[in-house]
């Protein structure tokens, strides 16, 4: 039968029971509770497969129903994950269970291969992973309200469908992360919705017999239209995501209440796309959600943090929200690890995660108004002009000392610079007269330290690497050479290698900006 991996996450702690009339292929990880003196035994009963079973100690493999084995104590430690991997002909059935591990109720799971691709990665990262690392998972639990408690945070849930008044639970916690995406449960508090921008998604999925008459079935399609555009994104090569992106207040849409008709008549402007929907069928019904783009007065509020597509949305037509998510979700766990193991960089480390938010939705935001002004010129409607006017405030250098080279490109006191180098036939350079040596904090190994940077007043922020030149060392020899040929050979030779052009970029960068200046300039 057809196969497709689905990978579950069975927390030792817990009662769990999904039911499905049809199982692909499928992984599954027990993750073992507490220690036990007596081990663990795994009982796999499968029909029609085939069923490797491995741990720390053991291996078997074997076919039928009904296998049983028996793992060590070392392996039914806390922590420890055995895995479990089955093939099974669709239509048949299978049950994982586990006993003797104290404290554990049994645990038995028919997997369903219908679970959407995020339901599968949450249960993977929202049981096993962080069970392995000694937390716990609050499952159904829906929080009320987060509040400062002194020096932790209240917390207030209730779990599973109750939302009754004795249900509510509470709990106390040095540190918050809202991860809680657009519902923003912290977050709302601080949320600043973008002017001028309000973006609705209206979305089917589609299915083709045999594949879509694409070129490439694992590529993203996006078309625009006069007053909107539209993506599709492939789940297989038979299916598709067909979305439409409008803008209610200038979109000229079809004034029903069925979603399911505005998505219809929506979908016949994008032509290239209406025609690949002859012969396909939805499936489902179409839905609508919004996608406006939003970001927030402050990222962080002592130890609360606002973290990913809580903190802030980009509009899709960036093609970074997921990228910047995880980039978001990864500094995060790194501000509290660093505040955990080094209590100093707390305040330092709080500060990077506000700056560093603040900077990617300003950058990525300019970046989409770059499409909407170009796609513009195309299609003269408000729905462009409106994108395409979005203007973020972005300085020049970011937090982490990084520039925005398009920009320097551009910058006529950089230009100057350049042909100044070009033009004289020899250099005498030397540190400028407001030059300062900043400290600013960067992440290295996953942890948060601070960072020796140069400064002027025009680079606040300090600058530690251009084009991947270490401007320090620069620096450093800098009044040693009168000949830049001279002194772009001394550089590769004390670092590493860089091309020239890179090196030229970055020294017009530091005379523009008054880190060096040239002594001939002066005569």
């Amino acid at each position: 039968g057809a196969t497709e991996t689905v990978t579950i996450a069975i927390p030792g702690q817990a009662d769990t029971a999904v039911t499905s009339d049809s199982i692909g292929g499928f992984e599954v990880t027990i993750a073992l509770g507490s220690a036990s003196d007596d081990g663990a035994t795994i009982t796999v009963s499968a029909s029609s497969a085939s069923v490797t079973i491995v741990s720390d100690t053991f291996t078997y493999d074997g076919a039928g129903v009904a296998q049983s084995i028996a793992a060590s104590p070392s392996s039914a430690a806390a922590g420890v994950a055995i895995a479990v991997t089955a093939e099974v002909e669709t239509g048949a059935t299978a049950t994982f269970s586990i006993d003797g591990v104290t404290g554990a109720a049994d645990v038995a799971m028919s997997i369903d291969d219908t679970a959407t691709p995020s339901e599968g990665f949450d249960a993977v990262t929202g049981s096993y992973m962080v069970t392995a690392a000694g937390a716990s998972v609050e499952s159904d639990a829906t929080v009320r309200e987060v509040e400062v408690d002194g020096d932790a945070h209240r917390i207030e849930y209730t779990s599973g469908t109750s939302t009754a008044g004795d249900g509510v639970r509470v709990i106390r916690a040095r540190w918050v992360l809202d991860c809680s995406g657009r519902s923003g449960v912290v977050a709302r508090h601080y949320r600043r919705q973008q002017e001028g921008h309000a973006t609705l998604a209206l979305l089917g999925i589609w299915r083709r017999s045999g594949g879509w008459p694409v070129p490439d079935q694992t590529h993203t399609l996006v078309e625009s239209f006069a007053d909107g555009w539209a993506w599709s994104v492939p789940i297989n090569d038979e299916v598709r995501y067909f979305t439409i992106m409008a803008d209610p207040r200038v979109t000229e849409m079809e004034r029903s209440k069925e979603v399911a008709s505005i998505y219809r008549s929506e979908m016949t402007k994008p032509e290239r796309m209406a025609t690949l929907l002859d012969g396909a069928r939805m499936e489902g019904r179409a839905w609508a959600c919004s996608a406006s783009m939003y970001s927030a007065s402050r990222y962080a509020e002592g130890r609360m943090l606002l973290v990913g597509d809580a903190a802030t949305f980009l509009d899709p037509v960036s093609s970074f929200g997921v990228k910047k998510a995880l980039a978001s979700a990864w500094r995060a766990a790194v501000v509290v690890h660093t505040a955990l193991v080094n209590p100093e960089m707390e305040s330092a480390a709080i500060g990077l995660h506000e700056g560093r938010e603040r900077r990617v939705y300003a950058s990525y935001s300019d970046q989409a108004a770059e499409v909407f002004r170009a796609a513009g010129q195309d299609h003269r409607h408000a729905f462009w002009e409106l994108r395409g006017g979005v203007k973020e405030s972005l300085d020049e250098f970011d937090e982490d000392g990084e520039p925005d080279i398009e920009q320097l490109r551009r910058d006529p006191a950089v230009l100057t610079a350049f042909d100044e180098l070009r033009r004289r036939p020899s250099i005498n350079l030397l540190a400028g007269s407001e030059l300062q040596v900043v400290e600013r904090p960067v992440i290295t190994d996953n942890e948060v330290v601070l960072e020796e940077r140069l400064a002027t007043p025009d680079v606040p922020s300090g600058l530690r690497y251009l084009r991947g030149v270490d401007v320090h060392k620069v620096l450093q020899i800098a009044g040693d050479h009168s000949q830049v040929p001279d002194l772009f050979e001394a550089y590769c030779r004390l670092d590493n290698p860089v091309i020239l052009p890179d090196f030229m970029g970055a020294l017009s960068v530091l005379l523009a900006r008054g880190i060096l200046v040239n002594r001939t300039d002066r005569d």
